[in-house]
């Protein structure tokens, strides 16, 4: 009986210190992060690939508070594209989201392509903020 209260308090302790993290995560000075998968028709990925990299160029270049933004193609699926972005806080994000090459090009022009979409909010497990150079 000894055994399993204490199994349990662990698990309890283990489950609230990882709820305390996720909130923590998600306070407005941590980044925001999010997944975006894409599927297109096979006859629209060219368009859809030069639209992508156009917003990811223009994302990098323009926005001080975009940390990564990657364009990734799936190996398996050749219609099938990801995208990781993350931005400094959930304001950075909207920037970019207001950004008038974003609705030139996602908008107008790359949201027409998509046959599917899915969007994920993550969070990283292990930011502690700002990196030096040397853990880069």
């Amino acid at each position: 009986m000894k055994n399993q209260i204490f199994v349990f308090c662990a698990l309890f302790g283990m489950l609230f210190s990882a709820n305390t993290r996720m909130l923590k995560a998600q306070s407005a000075d941590e980044p925001y992060v999010i997944l975006v998968e894409f599927t297109f028709e096979e006859a629209k990925m060219d368009e859809a690939i030069d639209l992508l990299s156009e917003i990811q160029s223009q994302t990098l270049e323009n926005e001080e508070g975009c940390l990564v933004y990657d364009v990734l193609l799936s190996e398996e699926e050749p219609t099938k594209v990801f995208i990781y972005e993350s931005y400094e806080s959930e304001n950075a994000f909207k920037v970019h989201t207001k950004a008038p090459y974003y609705n030139a090009i996602v908008v107008k022009k790359l949201t027409p392509l998509i046959k599917h979409q899915k969007v994920t909010r993550v969070f990283p497990l292990n930011f502690e903020g700002q990196y030096s150079d040397e853990e880069i």
